[in-house]
């Protein structure tokens, strides 16, 4: 029977599992309350009205449950990070360029990524001594 080899977690896996958390919530339903129904028909203002609302791109596809535990899973890794780190971190993950993420902030690239470094192997770090709160580190 062949031996099978799981792969270790790595700052670029770490990498991936947060980018694929981000794009999870990204896809996730708005939270919205659902207006009260009532009765009364909807009234016709005018012609525009009429045509209904400009059409929208379309959203894309929900998330797997199996997705949404991942994504609840490294949300909390992100404590393992100080406050700083995290928001880095997160930014990152969700795709914020570097240069918005300069204007935000105020400090240079160069810096950001120091913090971000430090940040993911925090994380990093955090897996390695606590391998019961990690997933198998499979492909995200």
């Amino acid at each position: 029977m062949p031996v099978v080899v799981e792969p270790t977690w790595d700052e670029k896996l770490v990498r991936a599992w947060l980018r694929e958390a981000a794009d999870t919530l990204r896809r996730l339903p708005p939270a919205r309350m659902r207006p009260r129904l009532t009765s009364w028909p909807e009234v016709v203002r005018d012609s525009a009205a009429s045509l209904g609302p400009p059409p929208r791109a379309p959203r894309p596809a929900a998330p797997s449950p199996r997705a949404i535990d991942r994504m609840e899973t490294v949300l909390a890794w992100l404590m393992a990070c100080d406050g700083e780190a995290r928001r880095i971190v997160w930014a990152r993950a969700c795709g914020v360029p570097w240069r918005r993420l300069e204007d935000i902030d105020g400090r240079s690239h160069v810096t950001l990524r120091k913090v971000e470094d430090r940040g993911i192997r925090a994380i990093h770090r955090h897996l390695r001594a606590h391998p019961g709160q990690a997933p198998r580190p499979g492909a995200p």
